[in-house]
């Protein structure tokens, strides 16, 4: 493949990536933070750490209010 097309794919590949590597980064920074923080904060940011990380879905918080996934 070549041309506009291939060269439009490879953007949203390369985008693609980014977005993976930022949540992954962002995934590693909350599980330090919850290292750091320990108890019920710690709980929450590895939540929060395995929902980015593609582990969790919203549909796994049950107990949050309405309007709030």
């Amino acid at each position: 493949m070549s041309g506009p097309y291939a060269d439009e794919l490879n953007r949203l590949h390369a985008e693609i990536d980014h977005l993976t590597t930022v949540h992954r980064t962002a995934a590693g920074l909350a599980r330090a933070l919850a290292e750091h923080l320990a108890g019920e904060p710690f709980h929450l940011a590895d939540q929060v750490a395995r929902l980015l990380d593609g582990e969790l879905e919203p549909d796994d918080f049950p107990d949050l209010p309405e309007g709030e996934t």
